[in-house]
């Protein structure tokens, strides 16, 4: 077979030899540095934006966190206002044309009522059935 022939086969060798020592060393030495720097620089590039990502997502939830401190006190105001313009009845009658009974079942609807409004309990404010007392309705 000629080409096993031991004449043919060791020029072959040893430019295959040759060149791939020129590959390998040119590899190593040009390439591979080069290669490492571009990780080395990805490598830093994502540990900065983990660090603003960090960053930024304290300082939204300062943000959330005042906003929402913010929002509360604001609806404890309103319903502070709520609760003495609207809810803060007292009937004060010179003569009691009502039996007694009837006024301490009106406080405990209107205190009920009240304490559902602020607490927004909106089952309970469901469950109350009110009716105009000339229907004469009995529930």
């Amino acid at each position: 077979m000629p080409q096993l022939d031991f004449l043919i086969i060791l020029p072959q060798i040893f430019w295959l030899i040759i060149c791939f020592t020129l590959f390998y060393f040119t590899l190593s030495y040009l390439f591979l540095p080069f290669f490492l720097k571009t990780i080395k620089a990805r490598i830093n590039f994502i540990k900065n934006n983990q660090l603003l990502e960090t960053q930024l997502n304290q300082i939204v939830f300062e943000k959330q966190q005042s906003l929402f401190k913010n929002l509360n006190t604001a609806l404890n105001k309103i319903r502070s206002v709520l609760f003495t313009k609207l809810f803060h009845l007292k009937f004060k009658f010179k003569e009691q044309p009502y039996k007694k009974t009837y006024l301490i079942r009106n406080k405990k609807i209107l205190t009920a009522s009240a304490h559902s409004f602020l607490f927004c309990n909106s089952l309970l404010l469901n469950s109350l059935k009110f009716y105009p007392l000339f229907l004469n309705k009995k529930s």
